[in-house]
């Protein structure tokens, strides 16, 4: 039995072959999910939008430098899809913290899963130190802070602390902490999820070696954030090809 109160499952509801395909995985081991769909990026009026979206360059830098550091990323408008994955991963963090007594994990529908994963999820949280609050688990654009030999597989980060929103755990009282303040947000889910560990001073870790691999990167399925056909994160032109 996977070791987590809850799974949260980040979902595009258009991409139903990727929901297809993780119910078989989580059937096979017994995992109960909840899929977050509501606001797809097709059902996002202006109304939605501004309700959850600050876009202001001020708030933007305010948010965003404590973590990343000033002048790091040019301050531009979020593309729907960005915004509709953003609302959905501040949704599952709400629901962390309204449903779980300690805490819960956060899934995109991308994800791709090792046969063992139920084994080693067990085994790579009981290996982690316990003052975690939100521990990242995928590979996302290979990105790694140990080095060298090690029988370690949790690594404390500094800021900018989250690697992607591909794979996440999160404590619930770092999860109240931020349905308060992550919402409007300001920036897309994974850098919101840094400034927001920034702000709240949270304590995250990076299992390595990564524990699930990501689809949209492996070439598996497209994506709609990081295009596969110009590049862009956030390109909507090439979303369907």
């Amino acid at each position: 039995m996977l070791n987590v109160e809850n799974t949260y499952v980040v979902h595009y509801t258009r991409l139903f072959e990727r929901r297809q395909r993780m119910e078989g995985f989580f059937r096979e081991n017994n995992i109960k999910v909840n899929y977050i769909c509501e606001h797809d990026r097709d059902d996002l009026n202006q109304e939605i939008t501004d309700d959850y979206y600050l876009f202001d360059e001020k708030a933007y830098r305010d948010r965003v430098t404590p973590a990343y550091g000033a002048n790091t990323s040019p301050f531009r408008p979020m593309s729907k899809s960005e915004i509709s994955c953003t609302i959905k991963h501040y949704n599952a963090v709400k629901r962390i913290a309204e449903e779980c007594d300690e805490y819960g994990l956060i899934l995109e529908d991308d994800v791709v899963f090792p046969e063992n994963f139920v084994e080693l999820f067990n085994s790579y949280l009981e290996r982690t130190p316990k003052d975690w609050e939100a521990i990242f688990m995928g590979s996302c654009c290979d990105l790694k802070i140990s080095s060298g030999d090690t029988k370690e597989i949790a690594f404390l980060k500094d800021n900018p602390s989250s690697k992607c929103g591909d794979a996440y755990l999160i404590k619930t009282s770092l999860a109240k902490k931020m349905a308060e303040t992550m919402k409007p947000f300001v920036v897309i889910s994974d850098w919101e999820l840094s400034a927001q560990f920034a702000m709240h001073e949270a304590k995250v870790y990076w299992w390595e070696p990564a524990l699930i691999s990501q689809g949209s990167e492996t070439g598996l399925f497209n994506t709609t954030l990081g295009c596969l056909v110009c590049g862009r994160r956030g390109c909507e032109e090439h979303a369907e090809d």
